[in-house]
């Protein structure tokens, strides 16, 4: 019955089933072109990355999930307080990743106490045989720089009898205050936990919400100012990848298409996405227009930029006009040049700022036919059967009128039901 293979059949039902199950992937696909969307991780210590662009020197790591990187670097690298070298210890990475921690570092033997030394020659800190609960004496230093009190006399006992050579219980290595020459105060099993946070700045339409998504799930709706930008944060996150979705609706009720970019948050740290550019709306004022006509082309994006429309033809045609102080656009588009046919328009915005020029990823497709009065589709934008929704039962139609001239089914105007007319009607799906 139908004028169509039995492969090319099997192949639309394919990519239909494709395009109900994840409609958002064509508006990715169809406008991820540019590309021009930049994900900034601003502050994220703790990922174990080295990140340079970030001015990472190093990376603290979360123990004992994410290791501590410090590339290549050791104790060598840094000097003691004379200008020489550090000869042991362990380096660590500063708790903002820009520098590195020289704390635990030491050289034995150059005469100045470091951290992890209880002495160095003559050097014993603020430890003496008296804070150390002896009566008097002189502590030796090692060689290896542990204090030794053998020299100590130890304090006198009820039977007078004085002692010595052994270091007491109490204290060591300069502290005191326990059996375990702990400092008091100190719980060597308290933890911080740092806090998950993730941070959204963009720019929408002016005075519009935001509606961000993560894992295709509502998480939030902001309002942008007067100036299109937009401050989203939320703590509720769980870290790991997550695909972040952003969409907006514009003052005329027109919606953007949806961006969507995928990306790792880091657990105990600040993830910082910057340069959500959302791309402008769009449409036309007619669907049919007479070769030499004009289309007005318009929607709504960032006050005061430049708004780029790319108009889809054999040869394509580009041009600019400016949004107002409220974001609303629009381009008078002389159709002379075009060829009696189904044509498509997009368009993207770009704005200076701070010196630099930033632009959006294309908005979404709308199309206008370009031909004799009255000679566009009959049911335009994919509704075969004129209910208001683009439908499993449209596609029908379309399948039995499959290689016909129906002229309600032939999207484009070209004579024959295809691949293309089907094309036409899955942009325009609506389920």
């Amino acid at each position: 019955m139908l004028n169509i293979s039995r492969k090319i059949f099997y192949t639309i039902l394919v990519v239909l089933f494709f395009l109900l199950q994840f409609p958002e992937k064509i508006f990715v696909s169809a406008n991820s072109e540019f590309v021009p969307t930049h994900v900034e991780v601003l502050v994220s210590c703790g990922n174990g990355i080295i990140e340079f662009v970030n001015f990472e020197v190093c990376d603290k790591g979360t123990p004992p999930d994410i290791a501590e990187d410090l590339a290549s670097t050791t104790c060598s690298n840094f000097n003691d307080v004379f200008g020489n070298p550090f000869q042991s210890g362990a380096l660590g990475c500063a708790s903002d990743c820009l520098s590195f921690d020289t704390e635990d570092c030491y050289t034995c033997g150059n005469t100045h106490k470091e951290k992890q030394e209880q002495c160095d020659h003559s050097d014993f800190g603020s430890s003496s045989c008296i804070t150390l609960g002896y009566e008097s004496g002189s502590l030796v230093c090692t060689p290896g720089c542990q204090i030794s009190s053998i020299n100590c006399v130890a304090m006198s006992t009820e039977g007078g009898t004085p002692g010595g050579g052994s270091t007491p219980s109490g204290g060591g290595g300069g502290t005191r205050g326990g059996s375990s020459g702990i400092s008091p105060g100190f719980n060597p099993g308290a933890e911080t936990q740092l806090e998950t946070k993730v941070v959204v700045r963009g720019k929408s339409f002016p005075n519009s919400d935001v509606h961000i998504l993560v894992d295709g799930v509502v998480v939030g709706i902001v309002k942008t100012d007067p100036q299109a930008n937009f401050y989203f944060e939320t703590s509720d996150i769980t870290p790991g990848i997550a695909n972040f979705g952003f969409w907006s609706e514009d003052l005329g009720g027109l919606k953007s298409t949806l961006l969507t970019l995928t990306l790792r948050v880091i657990s105990g740290a600040v993830t910082t996405i910057s340069g959500v550019y959302i791309s402008p709306s769009i449409d036309v004022d007619k669907k049919t227009v007479k070769k030499g006509e004009v289309v007005t082309i318009f929607g709504q994006t960032v006050p005061d930029s430049n708004v780029k429309v790319h108009v889809n033809s054999p040869q394509e045609f580009i041009q600019q006009t400016s949004s107002l102080v409220d974001g609303r656009w629009e381009l008078a588009f002389d159709t002379d040049p075009l060829e009696e046919d189904f044509h498509t328009a997009k368009a993207y915005f770009e704005v200076e700022a701070q010196g630099n020029v930033i632009k959006s990823g294309f908005s979404k497709l709308v199309s206008f036919y370009v031909g004799k009065e009255g000679s566009g589709p009959p049911c335009p934008e994919g509704d075969l059967n004129k209910d208001g929704r683009v439908n499993i039962t449209d596609f029908s139609i379309m399948l039995f009128h499959w290689g016909t001239n129906n002229s309600c089914a032939d999207q484009n105007q070209n004579g024959t039901v295809d691949l293309i007319d089907f094309s036409i009607m899955m942009y325009y799906w609506t389920g």
